[in-house]
């Protein structure tokens, strides 16, 4: 999986401030290798969306605002950046706040994933359902209760 370690590489040279941001989706996946990644996307605060988009704008795209950058390998989102968010979903901040940080980035929570992986519900999210529960749960990590048990139908979420 030497091609996530270049991507993660990549993100690290732009030095992006810890605590305002965190990589999420594919991410927390890629960094255990449990798969390779095509991207890597970030949900950022308020205050480093705007930084970012002063440097490279923002595109919208079948409704989802986003900012590209690294050559288009990164995806920075942030609150408001979809219009389908679940209700009962962490909060932006709190998904941040509880980033683990793994060689010195920071990777949104797995049980944060498996929540909107199980929201989404398409068929690359039921995948990595598989991937994430069969990591989490040997480790010892418990289900948390908040967890959906079972994939919603398919919504159309951000390519």
């Amino acid at each position: 999986m030497k091609k996530n370690k270049e991507k993660f590489d990549h993100l690290r040279s732009f030095r992006l401030p810890l605590g305002q941001y965190a990589i999420i989706s594919s991410g927390p996946l890629g960094i255990r290798n449990l798969r390779e990644i095509k991207d890597i996307d970030l949900i950022v605060t308020p205050q480093l969306w705007d930084t970012l988009a002063a440097r490279f704008g923002i595109v919208e795209e079948d409704g989802v605002r986003k900012i590209r950058f690294a050559g288009d390998i990164v995806e920075a989102f942030t609150e408001g950046s979809f219009a389908d968010n679940p209700k009962d979903a962490p909060t932006l901040s709190e998904r941040i706040a509880s980033a683990e940080i793994i060689d010195n980035l920071p990777f949104e929570s797995l049980p944060h994933v498996l929540f909107f992986k199980r929201y989404w519900g398409r068929e690359k999210d039921l995948i990595d359902i598989q991937l994430i529960e069969a990591w989490l749960y040997p480790h010892g990590v418990e289900r948390d209760s908040w967890l959906p048990d079972e994939p919603r139908q398919p919504k159309q979420p951000p390519t």
